[in-house]
């Protein structure tokens, strides 16, 4: 009996080893073809008319924040509705550009249909909420690493985006504005607490490298700790 556990644990573990390899190496690589030569097109054609888009996708996946920018200007502040697990299958951080738009990117991966896609990094999208083929919703917590937006922002920022529109995302409960030297704690319901000392910011443990600078428009959006959290 306890030879045949010992098995039945050694398979589970296995299993479970095989998927988390299968989502986070595999599912960064789940590209069309359609995708593919969409983005190399782009970038083909960027370099050759030095056309920029003026528009700006900024997130901060600490807080599922989604900032849209045009010529420089906030023009809308939202929530995301799930990124990638942080520990097994990170969504990734960094400078990136709308590579490809597909109305329905069916993933080769797991099968799901991805509304409204966006790949913004290699197998990385921002999509609608995912779909089984028989139209059945997909639900978890969290996704395989690309950004969901919920059925209402989805088709809104998909219109809006262009090929080529740059994408910055951050992950960072420290932010501040360049122009001042408050540095403020997000907290997860939403509001911002600003940290009132250098002796309070190393009490608590910060560190001053994880400070991130964000624009004051996007800083703006977040209410003070002890007012109402306003839902964007």
């Amino acid at each position: 009996m306890r030879k045949r556990l010992i098995i039945i644990l050694a398979v589970v573990f296995v299993l479970f080893a095989f998927f988390q390899w299968y989502i986070i190496c595999l599912y960064a690589e789940d590209i069309s073809l359609a995708g593919y030569f969409s983005g190399i097109f782009a970038d083909i054609s960027q370099t050759i008319s030095g056309n920029q888009s003026d528009k700006l996708i900024r997130m901060n996946l600490y807080n599922y924040s989604i900032f849209l920018y045009e010529s420089g200007q906030l023009i809308k502040p939202a929530k995301i509705s799930a990124a990638g697990n942080p520990n097994f299958s990170p969504t990734p951080v960094g400078t990136f550009q709308i590579l490809s738009k597909e109305i329905r990117h069916i993933s080769g991966i797991s099968g799901l249909v991805m509304p409204l896609s966006l790949r913004f990094y290699k197998g990385y999208y921002l999509h609608a909420l995912p779909t089984y083929r028989s139209g059945k919703p997909f639900t978890s917590t969290y996704s395989a690493g690309c950004i969901r937006l919920n059925n209402d922002l989805a088709p809104e920022i998909f219109n809006w985006a262009d090929i080529g529109t740059k994408v910055e995302i951050y992950n960072s409960f420290l932010v501040k504005s360049a122009d001042a030297l408050t540095v403020y704690y997000l907290n997860q319901d939403g509001t911002k607490e600003p940290i009132s000392s250098a002796e309070e910011f190393v009490g608590r443990g910060f560190r001053w490298q994880d400070i991130k600078t964000i624009p004051l428009a996007e800083l703006n959006t977040l209410p003070m700790e002890g007012t109402a959290a306003v839902k964007i």
